[in-house]
């Protein structure tokens, strides 16, 4: 969960503008926050619903005080740094972390880390001054509380309704549909939300067949 508040990833979208809308902040909070890579780990290492709610809870306020601190840095972060090409490079990172979600395996060996701060250094400019402002705080906290919202949602949802290898591809072309209009590419202001409920309706309905069988299977005398 708190590994895009690391690797450069959150702030460079912050500073780009990628969070200008709910729709936004709700897309990313479930792909780079809570998607299905954050899904597999909490299920995979929690043996119920009942320690999975308690791990996301436990795990909450570092991410929130995570979130708070990149926002925090934020601004200074505009000011060294040459926003617009910032933008696209943040749209690079995203492109990598879909081809990686996708399961692309020539992608695997692309840091993301790396490309962020090669186009630090390529985009360094030596401000006259620096000021903070508290621009980015509501972002970045609606954010992160909103992927722990999620997360802890799933909790209460069975796991094996949820086909994780369809979502996790659903989900690579939301974070595609995100990294495009860093490019200058026009989409249609809804395009990220409605592909990522598009991602999880199809990796329900996956499931949804497998239990119709069970229950055909079991209702034979």
């Amino acid at each position: 969960m708190c590994l895009p508040l690391v690797d450069g990833v959150f702030v460079t979208m912050l500073v780009g503008g990628s969070l200008q809308s709910l729709s936004d902040i709700f897309s990313i909070a479930l792909t780079i926050f809570a998607g299905a890579g954050a899904l597999a780990v909490l299920y995979s290492t929690t043996e119920d619903s009942r320690e999975a709610r308690l791990t996301v809870l436990k795990a909450t306020p570092i991410l929130a005080l995570g979130a708070l601190l990149v926002s925090l840095i934020a601004p200074v972060y505009s000011q060294l740094v040459n926003v617009q090409m910032m933008e696209q490079v943040a749209g690079l990172a995203l492109l990598v972390i879909a081809g990686k979600m996708y399961g692309i395996d020539s992608f695997e060996n692309i840091s993301v880390p790396v490309i962020v701060v090669t186009g630090v250094i390529l985009s360094f400019q030596s401000p006259s001054s620096l000021a903070l402002t508290l621009l980015y705080v509501q972002d970045a906290l609606l954010t992160a509380m909103t992927a722990s919202a999620v997360l802890i949602g799933a909790t209460f949802v069975d796991r094996d309704l949820i086909r994780l290898s369809a979502f996790r591809k659903g989900a690579s072309a939301v974070l595609v549909s995100l990294a495009l209009p860093m490019f200058g590419l026009n989409l249609p202001s809804n395009t990220a939300i409605l592909m990522l409920l598009a991602s999880l309706l199809y990796s329900l309905e996956i499931s949804f067949d497998r239990i119709r069988l069970l229950r055909a299977i079991n209702s034979r005398p």
